[in-house]
């Protein structure tokens, strides 16, 4: 979400209403707070926050990988890298064989 006015408050607005604007980040949304009409900080859940560092690790990942490949560097094996993604979700990857199945923690 980028910076608008329908998410953009004064200082002084979110500390006679911090209960509203805790409300809205609690259902998502981010917010931006300014001082003397300047951003100042933004304000978001903390699972929102997780999520974009996650999304931001996992984006310089994807940037090294990419770079290898460019410059003839050997990856993963498949089998290998689809195992880690399935562990990082939480999920589990018995032995691979064809037409296997990827089990979850909820599967039986």
């Amino acid at each position: 979400m980028h910076r608008t006015q329908d998410n953009t408050y004064s200082l002084s607005d979110f500390r006679q209403r911090t209960g509203e604007h805790l409300d809205r980040i609690r259902e998502g949304r981010v917010e931006t707070i300014t001082q003397n009409g300047q951003a100042a900080m933004v304000v978001m859940s903390p699972e929102r926050y997780d999520f974009l560092v996650h999304s931001a690790e996992r984006g310089h990942v994807w940037r090294e990988a990419i770079r290898a490949y460019r410059a003839g560097e050997p990856g993963v094996p498949a089998r290998e890298a689809i195992r880690s993604v399935a562990e990082e979700l939480g999920h589990y990857v018995g032995t691979m064989r064809r037409n296997s199945t990827v089990s979850t923690p909820h599967s039986s």
